[in-house]
């Protein structure tokens, strides 16, 4: 231990020597000898060696979920077995096409692609494919295993270099297999929530690469010289989801996301069970009662029950079911639907509770996507309430769980899949007139803070730089991962975030567009989002962002912070990368927030006249008239930037005169531009100088004639 040095996190406590003497106790001694049985069981059933021998159906059922017996292959033992989930740390949820490949039941065919886009294969196909995963493995093993020393950050990212080419190598299931292989060089931490949280509680700067960051985790138990599985439960057991290093209730900071709740709702009949299907909602009675959420605790709502109905019974159960359906079903819980003793349901709440006062009956509602509906035998007897909360009964939701997994699993969507047009930096080069070296400043820029603002005189395309910006760094033209808004006057938090709405029935929480982009982001956390927000400087900024001012730093991404109005745990994730737009000739405007300053990057857009992608735009039109208008707009810029009350910020931009053609760039056509755009502009510039108005006017029309 002499070795060790006492560096403590931001709460003061958990020092890597705390840890190291937490680790010698019985109790983790013991556990750890536990995880050395199960890895080395997991090896001889998955290691290399064992997978090289492989070949045929019998590498299909050997490492992917096939209709021959779910528990004896590789993704079973990874998602699913209880031991290696409870050791090791859990990868489930999701659909099985995150494996890349599995036997779907219902379509009694091998299965490849995504939930929105399948691609059924024959069980030849489906074995060149399982060769082909199972040599990525094997590659990325061999490659580990031969690399050396992993004793640094750097290190880590050497080796990643060698592995990026391996395809799916930042999937969850995959850094768990090499977890297993290779535990004293990766951390069981795979999640990038859980990840964030932990490199954030032991104040590390996280890696923007998921593969690395299991690294990075993986360093500082070898510090404490602790196994990492035992670190991950010495952590799990000591430290939890809650962030200790703040203490205030009216900021509250905390890295605990809701807990999924697991609930077995019974059905009523098959009138209401088929308009929950139809309607996507989930329904409970007791409507003489009104809405649920107007008594203020559980006993309240029982002496309700038995004043409306009867006192022959406690009414605790019909409180209890009332009281949850209303304050603790939440968003991305998962229901269990029955009837009787059969499983007829699988669903997720995608919405709030709601009174609807305009139903005729069982008014009170919860939207839920049904993702499995038909007919399952219920593995022994089922609960008899109306609504039960299972949560705390592991066992019985992976049983549960396990009729469903691997057939029609979560995520399914009917809508097909758009094959966006690819876009490169090489397009974005020849729309956006700005030079090679300048654009990669800005990705990295871009890359490295997470927040930009593109900041410039009117016309030197900062819109529509900003989207092509974005469709670069994702490869294609992807409108879905790409949302864009403008700020202005009335633009509030409740827009931006989240806020009261008035409604039929009163007034409900609605969320703004930045809230919604973020959900969406998390829910695809291996691509870029870009959130582009246009004129930013137009609206009262600390009103808009409220308490994300921190969140939207890169080192805070993942951190949650609890929501003014929902008192939701609401984080930013990584993957979200903040555009703004900024018109520094706009003389009317404030400066921006200090506070919001600080967290942007600012990066200056000038007039592109001088650029070879205007030049060859110039050179094609091939017009005199044309030529003589881009000199004199050059000449009038020097005069705009010399000038001490204006400078480069009021440069005139080349926007106005793109977008033409050799028959469009006529006469009347720069004449219009002149008279109705550049001359509008000088007048504001020099409204105290008018003969400087009058010089510049008639130097832009004779240039033109």
């Amino acid at each position: 231990m002499s070795n060790i040095q006492i560096t403590e996190n931001g709460s003061g406590k958990y020092s890597p020597e705390w840890f190291y003497s937490e680790s010698q106790t019985p109790e983790w001694i013991s556990f750890a000898h536990k995880a050395d049985e199960l890895r080395e069981n997991f090896i001889n059933l998955f290691g290399i060696e064992r997978l090289k021998s492989l070949f045929g159906k019998d590498l299909l059922t050997s490492l992917f979920y096939n209709d021959e017996g779910t528990k004896t292959n590789l993704c079973y033992r990874l998602e699913m077995d209880k031991d290696i989930r409870e050791v090791f740390g859990s990868i489930s949820g999701g659909a099985a096409y995150k494996f890349g490949l599995f036997y779907h039941k219902k379509n009694q065919s091998w299965t490849c692609g995504s939930p929105l886009k399948p691609i059924h294969l024959t069980e030849d196909e489906a074995i060149q494919k399982a060769e082909e995963m199972r040599n990525d493995l094997v590659e990325g093993a061999e490659i580990i295993s031969s690399f050396g020393p992993l004793d640094s950050e750097k290190d880590y990212e050497q080796l990643y270099k060698q592995l990026e080419h391996i395809p799916g190598i930042n999937m969850v299931w995959r850094m768990k297999y090499y977890q297993m292989l290779f535990p004293t060089l990766f951390a069981p931490f795979y999640g990038q929530d859980i990840q964030l949280r932990v490199l954030h509680f032991l104040n590390q700067k996280p890696s923007d690469i998921p593969f690395i960051r299991m690294g990075q985790i993986s360093l500082y138990a070898r510090k404490c010289n602790v196994p990492g599985v035992v670190f991950a439960h010495i952590y799990g057991k000591n430290v939890g989801y809650t962030n200790e290093t703040n203490d205030s209730d009216t900021n509250t900071l905390s890295d605990k996301k809701h807990k999924t709740h697991y609930w077995m709702y019974t059905v009523f009949d098959d009138k209401s069970w088929n308009e929950c299907q139809q309607k996507g909602i989930m329904v409970l009675g007791m409507d003489d009662i009104g809405d649920y959420s107007q008594f203020a605790s559980k006993e309240a709502l029982r002496q309700e029950l038995i004043d409306v109905y009867d006192s022959s019974t406690s009414r605790k159960n019909q409180a209890l079911m009332a009281w949850n359906f209303a304050n603790t079903v939440s968003v991305n819980d998962v229901i269990f639907a029955k009837r009787s003793n059969t499983l007829v349901g699988k669903g997720i709440v995608t919405g709030n509770y709601v009174f609807d006062d305009l139903r005729q009956e069982y008014k009170n509602v919860h939207a839920v996507k049904w993702l499995q509906v038909g007919e399952w035998e219920h593995p022994g007897n089922a609960v008899a309430k109306r609504l039960t909360d299972i949560t705390p009964y592991t066992d019985y939701i992976e049983k549960l769980t396990s009729i469903f997994a691997p057939d029609e699993l979560d995520d399914v969507d009917t809508q097909p899949e758009i094959d966006y047009p690819a876009y490169s930096s090489a397009d974005f080069l020849s729309d956006v007139y700005m030079t090679e070296q300048d654009y990669e400043t800005l990705v990295n820029i871009l890359k490295m803070k997470k927040n930009i603002i593109l900041q410039g005189a009117p016309g030197v395309g900062k819109t529509f730089t900003a989207k092509r910006l974005a469709y670069s760094i994702i490869g294609a033209k992807n409108p879905d991962r790409v949302q864009m808004i403008q700020f202005h006057q009335s633009y509030s938090y409740e827009d931006f975030i989240e806020g009261y709405r008035p409604t039929e029935n009163g007034f409900t929480i609605k969320k703004g567009s930045f809230y919604k982009f973020c959900k969406l982001a998390e829910d695809d956390d291996e691509n870029d989002y870009f959130f582009i927000i246009d004129e930013i400087n137009r609206g009262n900024l600390s009103k808009i962002f409220g308490e994300l001012f921190m969140l939207i730093e890169k080192d805070k991404r993942g951190i949650e912070l609890q929501l003014l109005y929902s008192d939701e745990n609401f984080s930013v994730p990584a993957n979200v990368y903040i555009i703004g737009m900024m018109n520094t000739a706009d003389r009317s405007l404030a400066m921006l927030d200090y506070a919001l300053r600080r967290r942007f990057s600012f990066f200056t857009m000038k007039p592109g006249f001088n650029t070879p992608g205007f030049q060859a735009y110039q050179d094609s039109l091939k017009n005199d008239a044309f030529n003589k208008l881009i000199a004199c707009v050059k000449q009038l810029n020097s005069k705009i930037a010399e000038d001490i009350s204006l400078g480069e910020g009021f440069c005139i931009g080349h926007s106005y005169f793109c977008g033409l053609t050799p028959e469009t760039a006529n006469t009347q056509t720069l004449s219009s531009i002149v008279e109705y755009e550049l001359i509008p502009l000088l007048k504001e510039y020099w409204f105290d100088e008018p003969a400087k108005i009058v010089d510049w006017s008639d130097r832009l029309r004779s240039a033109v004639k």
